[in-house]
């Protein structure tokens, strides 16, 4: 199991240790000290695995153990000078020796090496059960130039005037400012967090369920006893007692709460089995085994949730050639399952609800809100009545369209497409219904003179549930449209965005997600700034790691721009992203391409599993675009009129334009008037 186990130390002459023989100790090489004129070798019976990191402005001796610790103890002669800092670290047992070695190297590179630190590593592999690390660091930066940098710096304490206090004895008062922030507190704090994310992100690339944190069981609210690091000192065996001990007592209390959870979902199974017949349980039971947990409301929705995530990931490794049939044969059979229980559960809510609530109108209702409130009713063992009950059910649909709001919004022009295909085969549907009686969509306006009376009771249920399903997806269209035009606005403070059709919203929102990430007011001129010279918004570097990100081989959260996460996330502005790249002379355009058919067969796959599993899907895939072209296409004429609406001085331009252009024309045909009447002598006719 991953533990957490981080302990930092000073190594300083104060104490009586010295930086030469703590390196000899951790790395197990033989280092000779010139100050002692003495060598300091440990010997060990498993050779530890060492090596160096070195920043960028250190110069090469930094590289050689010896000299390097030789040269810290010349610079640092104080007698309470300190050495190094240094930290102890376990290694996850989960991840191979490789992977550990990477792991560290990496944490050690980002956290210290990166902000000017040299680091000596050593990794010890005594025990089988205990791998961990000593990482030795340097206290002092280096100057640009490769010398030895100051650790801190003398400011005096200056009066009103200027001119420098002193204490009653006579000496100039002064304080000392570190011109590091490497012996802060908070910077422990943060380099502690830092490793247990760089380990759970490694755990989690591994699908390794457990989790490590830096923070004590208090402070994350875990009533529970820690274990304790074994390590390999003469309090082993000791501590390795008391986390058996730990072990067993968590045990005991996992397997008391299970049985409680066991007791009380067989309760909610009883409770929902007395509406159930005599062969419906009989079903219930079998479902029960096949899906692996109990046939109810709330654990249905848990196991549609899990097969769905887990569809999901299996097809993503099928597409990089792993074998999967065995996995997608158990996930049919559990979907096939899944809908049995879902049709039996749907049956027995129906007939719940008309013996529960029969003042409630049924055909007013549909089969969510009847679950939702079945599984309530249930939940609280109490049967709504009267207004309680009118409450229940309105804030029972508030929760329904928040789940869909949410559902559209996470993409919002693909839902958009979405929803105009429902809402055309719903109005067609609606339209077929209302010409039995020659009605028309527009007649629906006036339904309180009683329309619907001459129409049967199924016609009118069909009329009522389209109009119901029609104001649901409005509701969505407008969230989507603010979601635009909350970007928009900011960007074009007096635009016209009614104006705009949808893709042409999307077309703007894409630009300027790309290229004004701060979401600051875009002038005309820099939009046609945009257009005549595209801006590099990300550096060669960042175009390396964006196509290692979109190629499998870096994760989002590698990826230090936010900015390039945001931009990767985006189809949209992933298209711009290819095209940028394709300016850069670093890159192969032979590697963009080979990246983006790995994405549209992804994509392929995606869309061929969405389209199986929402109605009414159309697969929506960007095109490869230049960035140059894209902006040209973005902001025509017609949409730049619909941004700047309102913007006096953008109005102002284009009259005056528009008066040039005028003018221009006259003048041209004038020329060519007088061109076409010249006499071959160059004359002029009068």
């Amino acid at each position: 199991m991953a533990i957490f186990h981080m302990s930092f130390s000073n190594i300083s002459a104060g104490k009586g240790r010295s930086a030469i023989a703590s390196a000899a100790y951790r790395s197990g090489e033989k280092l000779f000290d010139d100050k002692e004129c003495r060598h300091y070798f440990y010997a060990r019976s498993v050779m530890p695995e060492s090596f160096i990191l070195i920043p960028k402005n250190a110069p090469a001796w930094a590289s050689n153990r010896e000299q390097l610790w030789n040269e810290v103890e010349k610079k640092d002669r104080k007698l309470n000078s300190r050495y190094a800092k240094e930290f102890n670290v376990a290694l996850p047992i989960e991840l191979s020796v490789d992977e550990q070695k990477t792991l560290l190297n990496k944490y050690v590179q980002e956290n210290f090496v990166d902000q000017g630190m040299v680091a000596d590593v050593a990794i010890h592999r005594d025990h089988p059960d205990n791998p961990h690390a000593h990482v030795m660091l340097t206290n002092r930066p280096f100057n640009p130039d490769g010398t030895w940098g100051q650790k801190t710096k003398t400011e005096y304490i200056l009066d009103s005037h200027g001119n420098k206090t002193k204490t009653p004895a006579g000496n100039v008062r002064n304080r000392k400012i570190w011109l590091v922030d490497w012996d802060k507190k908070e910077k422990i704090t943060e380099w502690r967090h830092n490793w247990a994310a760089s380990v759970n992100q490694a755990l989690e690339q591994k699908n390794i369920p457990d989790r490590i944190s830096e923070k004590s069981f208090v402070e994350q609210g875990i009533a529970d006893t820690p274990m304790q690091h074994e390590g390999i000192n003469s309090k082993r065996h000791e501590r390795k007692a008391f986390n058996q001990q730990v072990k067993n007592y968590r045990k005991s209390k996992a397997g008391y709460k299970n049985m409680q959870e066991k007791v009380v979902n067989r309760g909610h199974l009883d409770s929902l089995s007395k509406h159930f017949s005599f062969n419906e349980k009989r079903v219930v039971k079998e479902l029960s085994h096949e899906l692996k947990t109990y046939i109810g409301l709330e654990n249905l929705d848990d196991k549609r949730r899990m097969l769905f995530n887990w569809k999901n990931s299996t097809l993503i490794k099928h597409a990089v050639g792993e074998d999967v049939t065995k996995q997608l044969l158990t996930i049919n059979q559990q979907e096939s399952s899944l809908k049995k229980a879902d049709e039996l559960l749907n049956k027995v809510v129906d007939r719940t609800t008309k013996k529960l609530y029969p003042e409630l109108n049924f055909e007013q209702t549909t089969q969510a809100e009847r679950r939702e409130l079945i599984k309530e009713t249930d939940s609280e063992q109490t049967v709504f009545k009267g207004s309680e009950l009118n409450e229940r059910l309105m804030n029972i649909r508030d929760d329904l369209l928040a789940q869909q709001l949410l559902t559209f919004t996470k993409r919002p022009y693909v839902g958009w497409k979405l929803l105009m295909q429902q809402e055309k085969e719903v109005k067609i549907e609606l339209k077929y219904t209302l010409m039995i009686h020659d009605d028309s969509l527009e007649s629906l306006e006036h339904v309180d003179q009683g329309l619907l009376e001459k129409y049967s009771p199924t016609e009118q249920q069909k009329i009522t549930r389209a109009v119901k399903d029609l104001r649901t997806i409005m509701a969505v269209k407008q969230v989507i449209q603010t979601q635009y035009q909350e970007v928009l606005r900011r960007a074009f403070p007096n635009g016209n965005f009614n104006e705009l059709p949808m893709i042409k919203q999307e077309q703007a929102y894409t630009a300027v997600m790309y290229y004004d990430p701060i979401l600051k007011p875009c002038q005309a001129e820099t939009i046609e700034q945009w257009q005549a010279n595209p801006p590099q918004v990300f550096s060669p570097q960042e175009h390396q790691q964006g196509l290692a990100y979109l190629s499998g081989q870096l994760s989002l959260d590698q990826l230090e721009n936010h900015h390039l996460q945001r931009v990767l996330k985006h189809d949209g502005t992933k298209q711009l992203f290819f095209g940028e790249c394709k300016a850069d002379p670093t890159i192969k355009n032979s590697q963009i391409e080979k990246i983006q058919m790995q994405l549209k067969e992804q994509q392929a796959k995606d869309d061929q599993y969405r389209k199986v599993n929402i109605g009414h899907y159309q697969p929506l895939n960007y095109k490869p675009v230049s960035p140059s072209y894209y902006l040209k296409t973005a902001f025509s004429n017609a949409i730049m009129t619909a941004l700047y609406a309102r913007d006096e001085d953008y109005e102002q331009q284009k009259q005056a334009q528009g008066l040039k252009e005028t003018e221009w024309e006259m003048t041209k045909k004038q020329r060519q008037h007088q061109t076409r009447n010249r006499h071959e002598d160059g004359g002029m006719h009068l």
